[in-house]
């Protein structure tokens, strides 16, 4: 740790003794995190994830990619907090810019998620590109049933039931595109199909399906619309 480094840190702490003595802990443990992460790194590589120059991640069981055809890429300066969960599953790709902070998220992925530069998620947010689980009842009961055989511990013996087969389930998706400078409010929800445009806004407790949403929006609703035109900052 460079000396400029330990005096802001320093500074930080002194600030939050004379402005917030009730924080002090929780900011300390935030820190302890997020360097106990990175040098946990250092002997044990995260296995699919590439992570840029200087991302802060609390934990970094935060992030999962499954073996071996899943990957996750996170840009420079990002910061992820410890409640995130960031998971691709079989050949999926998550893609993270830079300057993006990622809190509360949960984000799911088999086929693309693609979020832009400057990234801001609140609390309670869901991003997922692919169907969980069949609509017809059969199939799903046969799926659940299937968990329940596979699930452990197994207390007691019980008869293997059919299980739902690859091709009668195979998590039909659509990627996921998300802008630049995009903002998710609390409680948001995100699914397959949806394309976010640069600028926008997603409004608290929206839930935005397949379609394209144009840069500069405000999006809210259930299901979301566009509501209002945001105006473009000044190049």
């Amino acid at each position: 740790m460079d000396k400029s480094h330990t005096q802001s840190t320093a500074q930080k702490i002194l600030w939050l003794l004379k402005h917030r003595p009730g924080h002090l802990y929780q900011t300390a443990r935030g820190l302890i995190l997020f360097h106990w992460s990175r040098c946990s790194r250092n002997v044990v590589a995260l296995n699919g994830v590439t992570l840029a120059e200087n991302v802060r991640l609390q934990k970094n069981s935060s992030l999962m990619a499954e073996s071996p055809s899943a990957k996750i890429t996170v840009g420079e300066n990002s910061i992820i907090y410890e409640d995130a969960r960031i998971e691709a599953y079989g050949g999926g790709a998550i893609s993270i810019g830079a300057d993006s902070i990622i809190g509360d998220a949960h984000i799911v992925c088999r086929y693309s998620v693609q979020i832009g530069k400057r990234f801001l998620s609140s609390w309670n947010v869901f991003i997922q590109d692919y169907d969980s689980h069949p609509t017809e009842q059969s199939l799903r009961q046969r799926q659940v049933e299937g968990m329940i055989d596979s699930f452990q511990p197994r207390f007691v013996n019980t008869l293997r039931r059919i299980k739902l087969a690859p091709e009668e389930w195979s998590f039909p998706g659509e990627d996921i595109i998300i802008g630049d400078d995009v903002w998710l409010g609390a409680g948001v929800t995100v699914l397959k199909g949806a394309q976010i445009g640069a600028g926008s806004i997603v409004a608290t407790g929206a839930v935005v399906l397949k379609g394209n949403y144009p840069a500069n929006s405000l999006i809210a609703g259930n299901p979301a619309k566009v509501v209002k035109s945001l105006t473009s900052p000044a190049s």
